[in-house]
């Protein structure tokens, strides 16, 4: 008794999206969940393009990469002082970055290079660091970091990232 497949029709296969976010940080130590709340946010407003939401970046992350045309790397960072800005940068597509490929941590240029060197994709990559002030244990956001994550996002919505 087999099963005669031949006759399924073929289903289009999904449209790769454009831009993918990768929102990461650690939800249950304040601030530091600025990445993921960021994500999270923009997967709603932008469902046609692909957010991942995780608590740090992993070698397994490079195929995900691949398949983008774009990929926004949004993370916490300790801010110094008040009144301390969004960081935006550009990950070079030449950069090798400063962490294990095959460790349990890596950053974005590290993944981009993986993605580089196994899948020969070179997606175009961000980093939007948004400034935290507190990483005290559990799930409450500074009004300074939460204005930061709106500002992040409105920034990541109306820029190039998401246009086609």
């Amino acid at each position: 008794m087999g099963c005669d497949l031949s006759r399924r029709p073929a289903e289009p296969l999904p449209s790769l999206p454009a831009t993918l976010v990768i929102g990461y940080g650690n939800d249950l130590r304040g601030d530091d969940a600025a990445g993921i709340r960021a994500a999270t946010l923009l997967a709603g407003e932008a469902p046609e393009h692909r957010s991942i939401i995780t608590q740090q970046l992993a070698p397994d992350l490079a195929a995900d990469i691949a398949q983008a045309e774009r990929v926004v790397f949004v993370d916490a960072y300790p801010a110094d002082r008040d009144g301390a800005p969004l960081r935006v940068e550009r990950v070079p597509g030449d950069s090798e970055g400063q962490g294990s490929a095959l460790g349990h941590h890596s950053d974005p240029a590290t993944l981009v290079g993986l993605a580089r060197r196994l899948f020969g994709a070179t997606p175009e990559a961000w980093v939007v660091g948004i400034p935290a002030y507190c990483f005290d244990a559990g799930e409450a956001i500074s009004p300074q970091t939460s204005f930061w994550i709106d500002e992040a996002v409105a920034l990541i919505e109306g820029s190039a990232f998401f246009r086609e």
